[in-house]
């Protein structure tokens, strides 16, 4: 297989971290909802296109920082209301 950069796939969670630190969960409901490009295997697994989820991140204006939590203001993209909010439950 050749490993060129533009064959490079990521998993959800790999793309999670080059966006900002969503969660991986997010990242598959941003690929269903026709936001983010994606391959998907024969095993049902989808894969992303390293370049373009990286080149999105640079559109987004995302460095990774150390300690960057999941907020997801980071992407530019809204909140996965799936995802707990960051200081925890409501009482």
């Amino acid at each position: 297989m050749d490993d060129s950069y533009d064959d490079e796939y990521l998993r959800p969670a790999e793309a999670a971290e080059v966006l900002g630190g969503v969660t991986p969960k997010t990242v598959t409901r941003w690929a269903k909802e026709g936001k983010l490009p994606y391959l998907q295997t024969l095993g049902g697994h989808r894969r992303y296109p390293a370049a373009a989820i990286r080149e999105l991140a640079a559109t987004l204006g995302h460095q990774p920082e150390p300690g960057a939590g999941d907020d997801p203001a980071d992407a530019g993209l809204p909140p996965d209301p799936d995802d707990p909010p960051p200081f925890g439950p409501l009482p």
